[in-house]
């Protein structure tokens, strides 16, 4: 990955802050136990303040009579997808290696206030209608990306805060692929060092910065722009991205 210096600020998020971010988005995940690995497709999830993982799966998913009434030793791994079409979509993998169990109804409502407080999600209300909660206590986190294998303790997990625009960043980017290709070629344009050849794709974008994929014939390059101070709000990051096109003066 590319840095590139349109400011000084070169904050980027850490790897437990980038962990907690692909739990955030509509990831597929893959549950392996000693005995089979079972697939679940955009699974809503959440991060207690403990570090726990809650996960809501349908009601008849075969990963509730794996674990029974009891508990189950499993690793979840999580590929994080680029939201837009791009020839390689894998961000990065997380696995998460702990015990898995069901935990009664009332504590599951529990749970879900607990975690609505600090993230408020309506797909939490499928709880009970449809959906069934899944805990995760996390024994071993691994967050590997294009910056490396990064082993997180629970704590750095449970205390590491998702980026604020995990849910806004698809539909965002998607977006600004389809509608708005001049801002991607203006920020190539704009760049103080010069870029590989290739088309600008949206790669991802959190409070610190947006990535760019270039694809081109000999291969994609990804690049990161930083901001010139973190982005609080969605108007924050529009308003970045258009000033480093050269939309803005």
């Amino acid at each position: 990955m590319i840095l590139l210096l349109p400011s000084t600020n070169l904050s980027v998020p850490s790897p437990a802050e980038r962990a907690r971010s692909v739990l955030a988005r509509p990831n597929p995940a893959t549950v392996t136990s000693s005995d089979r690995s079972l697939h679940l497709t955009g699974p809503v999830c959440h991060t207690t303040p403990q570090g726990e993982v809650t996960l809501l799966v349908p009601d008849r998913h075969m990963v509730l009579a794996e674990i029974g009434a009891g508990t189950l030793e499993a690793t979840l791994e999580f590929t994080d997808t680029a939201p837009v079409d791009l020839r390689d979509s894998t961000r990065s993998l997380l696995w998460i290696n702990g015990t898995l169990r069901v935990p009664p109804r009332s504590e599951a409502r529990n749970l879900a206030l607990a975690v609505s407080d600090q993230d408020p999600d309506e797909r939490l209300l499928d709880l009970g209608h449809g959906r069934t909660m899944v805990t995760l206590a996390p024994d071993l986190v691994v967050h590997s990306d294009h910056d490396g294998c990064h082993l997180i303790t629970p704590a750095e997990f449970a205390g590491a805060p998702a980026d604020p625009f995990g849910r806004w960043e698809g539909p965002w980017l998607r977006h600004l692929e389809d509608s708005h290709p001049d801002v991607l070629w203006g920020l190539v344009a704009h760049c103080p060092e010069p870029l590989p050849q290739g088309r600008p794709r949206p790669l991802g974008v959190d409070r610190h910065g947006l990535r760019l994929r270039l694809e081109g014939p000999e291969g994609d390059h990804d690049v990161r722009i930083c901001f010139r101070r973190p982005a609080r709000t969605p108007d924050d990051v529009a308003h970045e991205v258009q000033q480093m096109a050269g939309l803005l003066h």
